[in-house]
């Protein structure tokens, strides 16, 4: 039997912000050992007015009632996102977010990354393997611990989009997102290719990028053509973790998919970079087959499932 590497709470239940609490706590010493005076937590607002394609207030309340019940808790939590929205602050005026201020002891900051003006670039490669760059947020770059809130969906190009995804392309600069994708503009993306060049990309970030802390969100989660759209799915689940590979990888077998078949995945578990092998994962309270629901995937899923290239190598960090 293979040794375990990573440890992820796995919690099964209905009401979302207990889900939450109780994942965290099952991993505490683990997390405790991230947190520090500042900490950032990370929803995803794919829309400003989808709920189900987007971060719930209640996951967020769990994840502040959590970190209440630490020995020393946050000064200050930023709750940060470059979401898709017609004005600052909508998806946060729309779900609700600024009750939060009332509610909590410590200072919460609602940040738009959208109007981030300090950053940070790196290069990226594009489909015709034409190299540029991309720009990330100082905010998240300088904040001493980062907590990925995650809902699970699937995708477009990944097959899921979770937790180490959410933090990358969500905090970067909103125009150089398609270029991660491998193109200049959404008309010219196209499968295969995107899919190639966005897993070969999200792991050049994840080197900055990746959260301290996963979180993802089952509670309901967003099957077929995500990662937007209606099509729910009452998983009723959490994952959480300090190793996000793991989280990401307990959150997409349960959603039916092979986390290894996943380019992100198994790029990071082959460079090291993380755990996503289930062999190597400890999974604690809940029987992770016991709650395996198959998501519809998108339409386009064997096309995005050919993301292997043969000049990946090249392309991937040394580590």
């Amino acid at each position: 039997m293979m040794a375990t590497r990573a440890r992820v709470g796995l919690t099964r239940g209905e009401n979302r912000r207990d889900n939450i609490f109780r994942a965290l706590s099952l991993v505490r010493d683990e997390v405790e050992a991230k947190l520090a005076p500042q900490v950032m937590l990370k929803p995803n607002f794919l829309s400003s007015s989808n709920q189900l394609a987007s971060s719930h207030i209640d996951a967020i309340r769990g994840a502040i009632d959590f970190l209440l019940t630490t020995p020393n808790p946050p000064e200050e939590i930023l709750i940060a996102e470059g979401g898709n929205e017609g004005y600052s602050g909508e998806a946060f005026a729309n779900f609700g977010f600024q009750a939060l201020h009332a509610e909590y002891p410590m200072s919460i900051r609602l940040i738009d990354l959208n109007q981030e003006t300090n950053w940070e670039e790196t290069p990226i490669v594009l489909a015709d393997r034409s190299q540029t760059v991309v720009r990330m947020p100082k905010t998240v770059l300088d904040c001493p611990c980062t907590i990925s809130m995650a809902v699970a969906k699937t995708h477009d190009v990944c097959v899921v989009t979770l937790a180490l995804k959410n933090m990358i392309m969500g905090t970067i600069h909103k125009p150089d997102r398609v270029k991660m994708h491998g193109f200049n503009s959404h008309a010219e993306r196209v499968l295969p290719d995107e899919a190639q060049v966005l897993n070969l990309n999200l792991i050049r970030l994840s080197r900055f990028l990746s959260p301290d802390i996963a979180v993802v969100d089952g509670t309901r989660g967003l099957q077929g053509n995500g990662p937007g759209g209606e099509d729910a799915v009452a998983l009723g689940i959490v994952a959480a973790g300090v190793d996000v590979f793991a989280a990401d990888a307990v959150m997409t077998r349960a959603m039916g998919f092979d986390p290894m078949a996943m380019g992100l995945l198994h790029y990071g578990h082959a460079l090291g970079l993380g755990v996503a092998d289930l062999a190597e994962i400890e999974v604690l309270e809940t029987l992770l087959n016991e709650v395996v629901v198959p998501f519809k995937p998108h339409e386009t899923t064997d096309l995005q499932l050919q993301w292997q290239t043969a000049d990946a190598a090249q392309w991937l960090p040394t580590m």
